[in-house]
């Protein structure tokens, strides 16, 4: 019984020392610095900066938050149509499998025109249009849209987003299916765990240009770029930005504060001692 007691504390441990561990990301962006030009600020996660950008996309004060969602904290992006400018920053390159993005959006004005301001691309590609991998589009009739090579390659929402409002937004590119998805305020549930089926897919899509050529493999990814347009309209606001392999990687679900875990696992540890106490009697 004593030692049944001790397996069932230390498995307890194992578990929570599981269960705490943090997923395995390609790239998180909290943009947690000063007010002002994102462009020079390094990414405290791969300690690269962010290429010069322009008074389009700039860190503004303000923290975007998400239902279930654990918060990342610091400030974030604004986007600012009218004067042209893009941005991009860089992770492993991934030549085959599902990459995941994940970022919180909030548009406070409608657009004038159809205008891409985030995409994943290839040898540190800023956001292009038709030659992204894949990328998003906000739509003059207030539609979130997928896009991914060939440009005429498009899927919406269906509903045009509220303005003044957040959405987690999610995005994936299957680089061996060789198809596209995307996800608009997915079910909480599903957070940390596995997708739930896509509002939209795009399939057959074809690799060509800067990243990569048709065959085998549908091509690579390794940066995520920004892209303040001509055209009227925003500002957006986009936060908590995301990239891995897996959909728990970009969906992590909300967490109790350090504090509470740590005086969980002093709890946990201190019964384990005390049963070990116990059985030296």
């Amino acid at each position: 019984m004593k030692r049944t007691y001790s397996v069932i504390l230390t498995m307890g441990a194992l578990c929570f020392a599981f269960q705490t561990a943090h997923a395995t990301l390609l790239f998180s962006e909290a943009f947690n610095y000063s007010p002002g030009v994102l462009g020079g600020n390094i990414n405290p996660g791969n300690s690269t900066a962010w290429s010069a950008g322009n008074s389009g996309l700039t860190v503004a004060s303000g923290n975007l938050t998400y239902a279930g969602l654990a918060d990342s904290g610091g400030n974030e992006l604004q986007i600012a149509n009218g004067a042209a400018g893009t941005i991009y920053n860089t992770f492993a390159n991934q030549t085959s499998g599902q990459v995941y993005y994940s970022f919180l959006f909030n548009a406070t004005a409608a657009d004038s025109a159809n205008n891409y301001f985030t995409a994943l691309n290839a040898g540190a590609n800023t956001p292009n249009g038709g030659s992204d991998a894949i990328d998003a589009y906000y739509y003059s009739n207030g539609k979130m849209e997928l896009r991914a090579n060939p440009a005429s390659a498009t899927a919406g929402t269906g509903t045009a987003l509220t303005l003044n409002t957040t959405y987690l937004i999610v995005e994936m590119i299957d680089l061996d299916a060789h198809t596209a998805s995307l996800w608009i305020d997915p079910d909480a549930s599903t957070f940390g765990g596995t997708a739930p089926t896509a509002i939209a897919t795009l399939s057959g899509l074809t690799a060509s240009g800067a990243y990569g050529t048709g065959g085998g493999s549908y091509g690579n990814i390794d940066n995520v770029g920004f892209k303040a347009q001509t055209a009227a309209g925003g500002p957006y606001l986009v936060d908590n930005l995301l990239i891995g392999t897996t959909w728990a990687d970009v969906t992590p679900a909300g967490v109790p504060e350090p504090s509470v875990l740590a005086l969980a696992g002093l709890g946990i540890f201190g019964l384990i001692a005390s049963a070990r106490r116990r059985m030296q009697r």
